[in-house]
């Protein structure tokens, strides 16, 4: 096959020269800020290359980069993506040759080499491609996989495992019917589709049938998966992820992941655990960091909720000075970053050391989550992906400056068209240390078939920083067999490797073993400690590296299904070690425990760790039947107990989930239980001196509560059912027995109205009338889609018009229609407003009740499907009165809403409020915030509100003011990822908007646009849809004048 490359010299000056950039301003020669020591270069940029989001090195130390301009929102006639191989041919850190080894593909968003083939993540499909003629270009393409997600939360984190097996991440957009079964199975699609997998047609570039896959985002659950060679065996690894980005391992062959978009609390870090599920769609519980017994626990947050981890690798290279081996790098798209992660082992969790620090800091792009302004100075940098090349340096794939491109049909791209876009791979080395010299890793043994190549020569390859030298050589030891193992255990004994060559040799040791179906006794030995004695070494390893090599020979006992171990095994349960325990249920696990459970459960009975419990419960679940984990209920150790129960609680057990308390006491940590046991209310929640606050709960026990925002605890004052308070504060509560509580945590946020605030914001008060009237309550600020009509129906409004949305509402009773009383509702306010009704538009409303009023042209629209016509008149400050829906006898069949706004609002533009920046106030900015903008009412600032919405905490350093004006008066414009809005549509007739923030299989928690936090039941939904809304209210415009944004931007524009 001809070979497709491009030389650079010339080339870069003649395609770009002459094209500027016309999608956003891009600096395209600034470099990103560095740690000091470190340097910074161009490796490859655009035209070659443009959005690139996966790199990988091949077995000569080249570097591959997946790029192009599939994303964001392809067709079937986009142009495709593309894989190239980058050469420095002269080792100055420069690509000076460029050839294109794949094409035709889907949005490539991982790859990863095995032999002579590379995988390749380009959903809806996982891809092999082969160079059968060795001429740098890929002849065969066979599917391994079709039907997979769309390239929104795709598949990434392609990464072989010692173990032999392919272990991938997935995001949670929807999958076909005709995916594998078992990535059907995690999404719950029902099929008959009876496709056979691993699919084995192999393809040419030209044949290959790239399949489309609609772009939307319909969300379900992501997860981390793996296979054996040739895709065989698939199976679920770990679950209950959202958008899980990449994942490496460690020199221990333990993993690390990034799991992106949920709002808040933010991005997490987290260690990937066999039958881990990390809550998204849990059966019963949602806790985003599983500090919850029933979820899998995560390591480690992003110090920005609007983050966005992509890729991770562990640096354990010669190249970087010492301070900087043996951690993780970790790549943040959002904040253009990568950070230096210092991993340390509490039990058998791994978490950080210290806080994670910036190594490379492209600073703010202050256009956005997703998009990017660019300046004189201001580097574009959006790291998508990093490895760590042959010479110990780190490269980094770095995004353009448009999340996607426009779509262009396939023939009209041109180079023209290309250089709209940007991509370009980034080189990190540091200056003080020296990088490792080509002629260290470019030896002759490169140019050399494999196997030829002596055991000495395997084996140190296997501790490299490269993955596919470690993989080729490993296959190649595995291959020779018997004429290598007596090599590699006298290599392990001898403690000299270093710990990712010790791993990948243990594991080849089991590999062998295996295949020669012979017994593990050496393996059983490293496992219990015993180590075997050497001929060859009289050298005492290290306890760390000991500690390794019994750890990888427990997990081979398991892998490899040794039965004769399993003694050795459950006595490993109760190693002083954490990490050995988990090993060795894991192992369990995959044997069997056959006849053993009674003593297995003798020995995980009081199990105190947290990994090592979460994983005996998750493996008893699958070892035991539901009749005798039911038995076990009954057990008489409390461990016990609580493994069964959180089993079956898993297994969907609605009545266990209902006593999960009874169940796991105080070991399941803050929560929130099916069961709502405490209710808050208050007479005012906005009060000018005083409101009396009701507290009553549904089961025995005693109310304890705290004023400042912390959790309550058993230590926490004691109230026996009413608070009188005084100021504002947000109030918590919750139920207790002894120390055990018993009920979820329940906020109210109750505010004192100033002097200033009672002058400047409308306040309804001292609601009263007939029939229900003294029951109704005022929604101030309230009114936006999704929120309920009536006090006493389902009914959600679906259509407000501008002028009224974030009025203030009295929310009525349906069942008052009937009324004809002519003073039926009475209110007070203190300042002049507009009055608004509306009424049910299928009847004229009664002349009493709308004298005086003007007919709108405005109407407002419900679930239900009725539109209600939209009449107004001013009210002056003090009493209003309104009469009966039927006043004068007859009337519509549904009760008129009434709403207020205050008098002479008008719409404030972007222009209005930038020219009041030089007369802002800051002191009432912040009064707006707390009070009137209820903006605490979805983001925390200084210990006070709701961590909802994106921080704000030293915006001005990662957004201008004019993003921050446009945010609060057109929401919709910058819609940061993971905020945005969806719809639900509910049997009972509802149609909610909002922002999803805890799901699990039965109940989704909703947060409306005001702040309102509402829970669903999943078996509710008729539809669910993205909303194309971000979760921000879209009434400031309308309920803040332009002075109060200047004041409000000024005040957010100052946090720091």
């Amino acid at each position: 096959m001809k070979t497709n490359y491009l030389i650079l010299t010339g080339i870069l000056t003649f395609l770009t020269g002459s094209i500027p950039p016309i999608l956003a301003e891009v600096d395209k020669d600034a470099l990103p800020p560095v740690e000091e020591g470190f340097s910074i270069n161009f490796f490859v940029r655009e035209p070659h290359i443009i959005n690139p989001s996966s790199l990988c090195f091949d077995k000569k130390g080249r570097l591959y980069v997946g790029a192009g301009p599939q994303y964001r929102h392809p067709r079937e006639d986009s142009p495709t993506d593309y894989i190239k191989i980058l050469i420095d041919e002269d080792g100055n850190g420069v690509t000076d040759t460029v050839k294109t080894f794949a094409e035709g593909l889907n949005c490539v968003q991982a790859m990863a080499w095995k032999g002579n083939e590379l995988w390749v993540a380009n959903a809806p499909e996982l891809t092999v491609l082969r160079d059968t003629d060795g001429d740098d270009v890929a002849d065969e393409y066979q599917i391994i996989y079709t039907g997979l997600n769309n390239l929104r939360h795709s598949v990434h984190g392609l990464n072989w495992g010692p173990d032999g097996w392919l272990y991938f991440t997935m995001g949670n957009t929807w999958v076909k019917p005709n995916a594998p079964k078992p990535i059907r199975d995690l999404q719950g699609i029902k099929s008959d589709d009876q496709t056979q997998y691993p699919l084995t047609t192999i393809y040419t570039r030209d044949s290959y049938p790239k399949s489309y896959h609609p772009m939307n985002k319909r969300e379900m659950e992501g997860g981390i998966f793996r296979c054996r060679p040739g895709g065989h065996d698939l199976e679920l690894f770990a679950r209950g992820m959202r958008n899980p980005w990449d994942m490496c391992m460690d020199s221990g062959f333990n993993w690390l992941a990034t799991d992106n978009d949920p709002g808040r609390p933010g991005e997490r870090i987290f260690m990937p655990i066999r039958h881990g599920h990390y809550s998204m769609r849990h059966p019963w519980k949602f806790d985003w960091m599983g500090k919850h017994i029933a979820i899998a626990p995560s390591s480690d947050l992003f110090p920005s909720v609007s983050g966005s981890g992509t890729g991770v690798a562990f640096y354990s290279s010669q190249h970087f000075p010492e301070q900087y081996r043996n951690r993780y790098l970790i790549a943040d798209w959002t904040n253009n970053c990568i950070f230096l992660y210092n991993p340390k082992w509490i039990g058998a969790l791994q978490v950080p050391a210290e806080t994670k620090r910036k190594i490379v800091d492209g600073g703010a792009t202050r256009g956005g989550d997703l998009g990017y302004k660019g300046g004189k100075g201001r580097s574009l940098f959006r790291p998508t992906d990093i490895e760590i090349g042959p010479d110990g340096a780190l490269y980094i794939a770095g995004w353009g400056s448009v999340y996607g491109t426009e779509y262009v049909p396939k023939e009209k791209w041109t180079p023209e068209e290309n250089a709209k876009y940007q991509g370009r791979v980034f080189r990190l080395i540091h200056k003080e240390s020296p990088l490792i010299p080509r002629a260290n890793w470019d030896t002759a043994k490169r140019k050399k078939n494999i196997q030829s190549w002596n055991l000495a020569e395997l084996i140190e390859d296997l501790g490299s920083n490269l993955h596919v030298w470690r993989v080729h050589a490993q296959d190649e030891l595995i291959r020779r067999g018997d004429a290598a193992r007596e090599t590699l255990v006298d290599a392990v004994l001898s403690g000299t490797l270093n710990e990712t060559q010790a791993t990948w040799a243990m594991w080849a040791i089991g590999h062998i073993d295996k295949a020669r179906d012979e017994d593990h006794e050496q393996i059983e030995q490293f496992a219990i400690g015993q180590w075997p004695a050497s001929n060859k070494s009289s050298r005492v390893p290290p306890a760390d590296y000991k500690l390794n090599i019994r750890i990888q020979a427990t997990r081979i006992l398991g892998e490899n299904r040794v039965s004769t171990a399993i003694p050795h095994l459950i006595k490993l349960l109760t190693d002083e070690e954490p990490r050995v325990r988990v090993a060795a249920m894991g192992s369990l696990d995959r044997i069997g425990w056959g006849s053993k459970s009674v003593l297995i459960l003798e020995a995980i009975a009081y199990e105190t760790d947290r990994v090592a419990y979460y994983t005996n419960w998750q493996v008893m679940r699958r070892q035991l039947p539901e009749q005798k984990r039911r038995e076990l209920l009954k057990d008489g150790r409390p461990g016990v107990r609580r493994m069964a129960a959180l089993s079956l609680m898993e297994d969907g057990d609605r009545e266990l989930q209902q006593r999960a308390n009874e169940f796991l006491g105080g070991t399941a940590t803050a929560g929130t239980n099916p069961l709502k046991i405490l209710t808050l209310s208050a007479d005012e929640e906005h009060f000018r001196r005083s409101t009396r606050v009701h507290l009553a709960t549904a089961t025995p026990g005693t109310i304890r509560y705290t004023l400042d925002g912390t959790n309550p605890s058993e230590k926490s004052t004691e109230t026996l059912g009413e608070l009188t308070i005084t100021d504002s504060v947000i109030l918590k509560a919750a139920v207790f027995k002894d120390t055990r509580r018993l009920s979820t945590i329940e906020t109210l946020i109750l505010h004192r109205i100033s002097d200033s605030e009672w002058r400047d914001r409308l306040f309804p008060r001292s609601i009263r009338g007939k029939g229900s009237a003294g029951s109704y309550h005022a929604q101030l600020d309230g009114l936006q889609r999704g929120t309920l009509v009536y006090a006493d129906r389902n009914y959600t409004f679906t259509q407000i018009p501008d002028p009224v949305a974030g009025a203030t509402h009295i929310r009525t009773h349906n069942d008052d229609k009937n009324n004809t009383e002519e003073d039926f509702l009475r209110f007070d306010i203190n300042l002049p407003a507009t009055l608004y009704l509306a009424y049910d538009g299928r009847t004229p409303p009664p002349s009493e009740l709308v004298a005086g009023m003007e007919k709108t042209t405005m109407t407002i629209r419900m679930s239900n499907g009725e539109f209600f016509q939209i009449y107004r008149r001013i009210v002056q400050a003090g009493e209003v009165v309104i009469g009966g829906n039927k006043i004068g006898g007859s009337g519509g069949e549904s009760m008129y809403q009434v709403f207020l706004t205050k008098t002479g609002v008008r719409k404030t533009n972007i222009a209005a409020a930038t020219n009041a920046m030089p007369r802002a106030n800051p002191e009432h900015g912040k009064e707006l915030f707390f009070g009137r903008g209820t903006c605490f009412a979805c983001h925390k600032v200084q210990g006070r509100g709701v961590v909802l919405g994106p921080d704000l905490v030293g915006i001005s350093k990662r957004q201008g003011l004019d993003y921050v004006i446009k945010s609060i008066l057109e929401p919709d414009a910058y819609i940061v990822e993971g905020f945005q809005q969806t719809s639900l549509r509910l049997k009972d007739g509802r149609e909610l908007f909002g922002m999803i923030q805890e799901e699990t299989a039965q109940l989704i928690e909703l947060y409306l646009p005001n702040g309102k936090r509402i829970q669903v039941n999943s078996a509710e939904i008729v539809k669910r849809s993205d909303a194309k809304h971000s979760g921000m209210p879209s009434s400031f415009a309308y309920t803040l004048n332009p002075q109060d944004v200047a004041d409000l931007s000024a005040w957010i524009m100052s946090l720091k």
